[in-house]
């Protein structure tokens, strides 16, 4: 697969009432996300799909097989690095991840490592994924986009986002 100009944000709240899960979805959307990776142990899940269908435009995956959501078919892959002190081999980590899988790979980094793997990510030709226990994800999802901007690889569209998964 050729690789993309531009980068899949995802953003991937926590299980939660479905009327804050749609104001993040609504929000993130606004500032840049395409897709909305959804725990299977959101409450109410038929609902909430049902919510963020009507509501946003949003590409909606989940790790677990959920009807109603979208199966990513392309060999794309979600990963999640913790923190750690060791930056230079966290940004080794993330350019390995990225060059193993072809396909695309959406990186997120847990505490400390957000933000260095972000921009590792961004710097190898990875995609991004926003997660955070602090609930603030539009903002998260806007720094990310900005930054995409920034290193020329702008967020992708939906119709790009759809094929770069394989849709």
């Amino acid at each position: 697969m050729p690789e993309s100009p531009g980068t899949l944000i995802t953003v991937a709240p926590a299980p939660g009432p479905i009327g804050h899960l749609l104001r993040t979805a609504i929000d993130a959307e606004q500032v840049g996300a395409a897709r909305l990776h959804l725990s299977p142990d959101q409450p109410e899940l038929e609902a909430a799909i049902t919510a963020l269908r009507g509501q946003t435009r949003l590409i909606l995956t989940s790790a677990a097989d959920v009807a109603g959501l979208d199966r990513v078919t392309s060999g794309f892959i979600d990963r999640q690095l913790q923190d750690g002190d060791d930056l230079p081999a966290l940004v080794v980590d993330v350019a390995g991840l990225v060059a193993a899988h072809p396909s695309g790979v959406s990186l997120c980094g847990a505490g400390s490592a957000a933000l260095p793997v972000l921009l590792a990510a961004l710097a190898s030709g990875g995609h991004l994924t926003v997660a955070s226990t602090t609930r603030d994800h539009a903002a998260l999802v806007a720094r990310a986009s900005g930054l995409a901007r920034i290193a020329g690889r702008p967020p992708l569209d939906r119709a790009a986002a759809r094929d770069l998964l394989g849709l």
